[in-house]
């Protein structure tokens, strides 16, 4: 699938793909036309038979420092006029969606998606990357779930997310106070893997995490992440027969399976095709 857009961009390295927010003279700030491209970026990673893990990360000195109020990310749904509030309101309700959407094609998304953090990530960038598989930053990084010291409720997916993420208490600190915490705090908390010491050596962090990930054979990272996604809202019961029925239908049968098997008789790497 092809991809091209002014304000989101695409690199491929071998099997990892990277998905970069390129505003970096706005701080990575999301506009309408940044998080409805996030998507399609992602679409054409997962749709190249080639990546296997996505590393997400932002241009320059910042991950992401929020909404582009200047930009009228909140109210461009509204700045159109409507016949009446009711319909005003309507408009809004879909503009929301879409973003909450947007944010949730990470979390959605068939590969998993390592989130790379450095300087700001404020506001909708925790929603962005709480919507990520794995997270780590850089020592510079600014963590604050923002939207509460500007008067909103955070609506996009940092109060659904977080909380699987983090304890209640540390959880409800953050939101109700919208305070900034460092990243040694963000890692202390669990909203960190790891932290280190600038932004070069998280990528190649991240790099060396998608690498190992895409070389576990194809169907069974893909099949993990889903049984993860599935069982968020099921019983663990539910969710062991999920799990069983998915492997017998799936791991059990796949060339994979057979190749790694194979591969440990010869005593050579195994060379998987995700079939």
């Amino acid at each position: 699938m092809a991809f091209s857009s002014d304000v989101v961009s695409i690199e491929k390295n071998g099997a990892v793909g990277t998905l970069w927010l390129d505003r970096p003279e706005k701080f990575n700030a999301l506009t309408p036309d940044v998080w409805r491209a996030i998507p399609q970026a992602l679409d054409a990673l997962a749709g190249d038979s080639d990546i296997r893990a996505i590393i997400f990360a932002g241009r320059g000195k910042h991950f992401c420092a929020g909404i582009d109020l200047m930009a009228g990310g909140l109210d461009a749904a509204q700045s159109k006029e409507a016949p009446s509030e009711a319909v005003a309101n309507l408009n809004q309700l879909g503009f929301t969606t879409a973003f909450q959407e947007a944010i949730s094609s990470l979390a959605k998304c068939q590969l998993p998606v390592i989130a790379v953090v450095q300087g700001y990530c404020l506001g909708a960038g925790i929603d962005l990357i709480t919507a990520c598989d794995v997270r780590i930053g850089a020592a510079d990084g600014k963590f604050g779930v923002r939207e509460t010291r500007i008067g909103l409720v955070a609506d996009v997916g940092t109060l659904q997310r977080l909380p699987k993420i983090i304890s209640a208490g540390h959880m409800a600190e953050l939101a109700y106070t919208g305070k900034d915490i460092g990243a040694a705090r963000a890692e202390k908390i669990g909203l960190l893997n790891d932290v280190y010491d600038d932004f070069e050596s998280t990528y190649a962090a991240a790099m060396e995490m998608a690498n190992t990930i895409a070389a576990n054979p194809p169907l069974a990272v893909r099949g993990t992440k889903f049984i993860l996604q599935q069982s968020e809202d099921l019983t663990t019961e539910q969710s062991l027969l999920l799990n069983g029925l998915f492997t017998m239908m799936t791991s059990l049968k796949s060339n994979d399976m057979h190749e790694t098997m194979h591969a440990f008789g010869e005593k050579r790497p195994p060379v998987y095709t995700g079939s």
